[in-house]
């Protein structure tokens, strides 16, 4: 018998349309990788895309659940393309996407995890949001061997105290420090070398006594440097001694006077001389006891840093070039500042051309000044030794310079606008990778945080994203990343 219906054509037309349009608003979602029903190898490798019919807006998010209501990952836009860490086990996955109409569409993958690499680093975030101190943050990730693609720990945020600025972890990757602005400490951890998860040691934090700007981690690993920088009377190096429990004790005569300010400590590979960035326009210099602890001035320390007609100098971060040279990030002036070593004394002489111009001068003084653009603020250098990288933070992005054999420096190129923002630029313990904070997802997706990644051309000194960049992980509010660790 045939089926009957009372409905008037144009009803039943009518009805037909709306379970059309309802079909067409579901957003649909394609996984590339891994494949439902495979075996694979952790960190797990995530491709996906969606798309929305009837939401001319598009995608907003996508996101991995790893189990229910376990959320493993959300990138922001219609692909996804990154890892995430699972352990052994097999795991109903859910990928999910929302398009900017409140449609939500999602695709089961059930995958079975056979075994984990070993990680090929950790890379740490600190983050500090000053109106929501539930931001204040550290962040881990594993470095993905073979391709320098992060995925976030298991573990998850470990909450700091109250205003984390700088993080530094010894040359191992054993430890890790924190050093905390508003309390005065610095906080320390152990970390597990399998999975990069963090353990507290016995007794921490550990007070430092006065506001800690900076970090820096002896290479013995048997002592730690806090710069204590409140722009006053009484700033300078707190010198802590690492005891056989992994606790931390303030070595005798510590702390040892600076200029004003200091922001930034970097010592040359064998731990003979220490350098600090003092923002008030110097870079003090110290030779390093590493039986006593004591720091002793070099000749000629303080050396006053240039005055540019872009601004008073405010040299923040300084970094040592294999004992032979060292390059200040002069974020006021709007410079980077470069230096010889003398290799037997540690005393510093200004290079030839420092320091380095570019096109602009923020400062409308008509001059033209920088090759930082106004506001370098961190600086790492490739594993050839070639090139420099200099983060830009009023300008989010990089600016690029080939390193000559005499230590002097040419201006290349800036990376694109908002292509890396805040905090730092650190390389991997290969020099082949380069990561900094990220600039968009926190504003535009309050409540996730992100870093951002890239491939260094050796050849070129070019920073190519890396196909998995961004990577980003959930805190609350709009926190900036501060600081950036990573370790072999």
């Amino acid at each position: 018998m045939k089926p009957f219906c009372f409905c008037a054509p144009s009803v039943f037309l009518f009805m037909i349309t709306l379970v059309s349009v309802a079909r067409a608003a579901t957003p649909v979602v394609h996984i590339t990788s891994p494949a439902n029903g495979s075996s694979v190898t952790g960190p797990v490798n995530y491709v996906a895309s969606a798309s929305s019919a009837g939401c001319k807006q598009g995608i907003k998010a996508i996101r991995i659940y790893s189990a229910p209501f376990v959320e493993a990952f959300t990138g922001s836009g219609a692909r996804i393309n990154t890892y995430i860490n699972l352990n052994p086990g097999t795991y109903d996955t859910v990928v999910q996407a929302w398009d900017n109409c409140g449609n939500v569409g999602k695709t089961d993958v059930t995958i079975t995890v056979t075994s984990v690499k070993q990680p090929a680093g950790f890379v740490y975030t600190v983050s500090f949001d000053m109106n929501n101190l539930k931001s204040t943050t550290i962040q881990g990730f594993t470095i993905v061997p073979g391709n320098g693609a992060l995925a976030q720990t298991l573990q998850g945020p470990v909450t700091a105290n109250v205003d984390p600025v700088a993080v530094a972890a010894d040359k191992g990757g054993n430890r890790l420090y924190i050093a905390d602005y508003v309390s005065g400490d610095v906080f320390a951890y152990f970390i597990d070398r399998r999975n990069g998860y963090l353990d507290p040691v016995p007794g921490a934090p550990f007070a430092a006594n006065r506001s800690v700007a900076a970090v820096a981690v002896h290479p013995s690993g048997k002592l730690i440097f806090a710069a204590l920088s409140e722009y006053a009377p009484g700033d300078g190096v707190a010198v802590f001694q690492l005891q056989d429990d992994g606790s931390l004790k303030l070595a005798p005569g510590s702390p040892y006077a600076t200029q004003t300010g200091p922001q930034g400590l970097t010592m040359d590979p064998d731990g003979n001389y220490l350098y600090v960035a003092d923002g008030s326009g110097y870079i003090d210099a110290f030779q390093i006891d590493t039986v006593s602890a004591a720091l002793t001035p070099l000749p000629g320390s303080p050396y006053q840093t240039p005055v540019t007609a872009c601004g008073s100098s405010y040299p923040r971060d300084v970094f040592d070039f294999g004992g032979n040279y060292l390059y200040g990030a002069d974020g006021t002036a709007g410079v980077v500042d470069g230096y010889s070593i003398e290799s037997t004394t540690g005393t510093l002489t200004v290079l030839s051309g420092s320091p380095w111009e570019d096109t602009h001068c923020e400062g409308g003084s008509g001059i033209n000044y920088v090759q930082a653009w106004m506001s370098p603020r961190s600086l790492a250098v490739d594993g050839k030794g070639k090139f420099l990288y200099a983060l830009n933070e009023f300008e989010d992005n990089i600016a690029i310079y080939s390193i000559a054999s005499n230590g002097t420096l040419k201006f290349k190129k800036f990376t694109p606008a908002n292509s890396a923002c805040y905090g730092a630029v650190r390389t991997d313990s290969t020099g082949n990778y380069l990561y900094a904070g990220g600039c968009t997802l926190s504003y535009t997706n309050p409540g996730y945080n992100l870093l951002v990644g890239f491939s260094i051309n050796h050849s070129t000194g070019d920073l190519t994203p890396l196909p998995t960049s961004p990577y980003t992980f959930p805190q609350t509010g709009r926190p900036e990343v501060q600081d950036i660790a990573v370790t072999p």
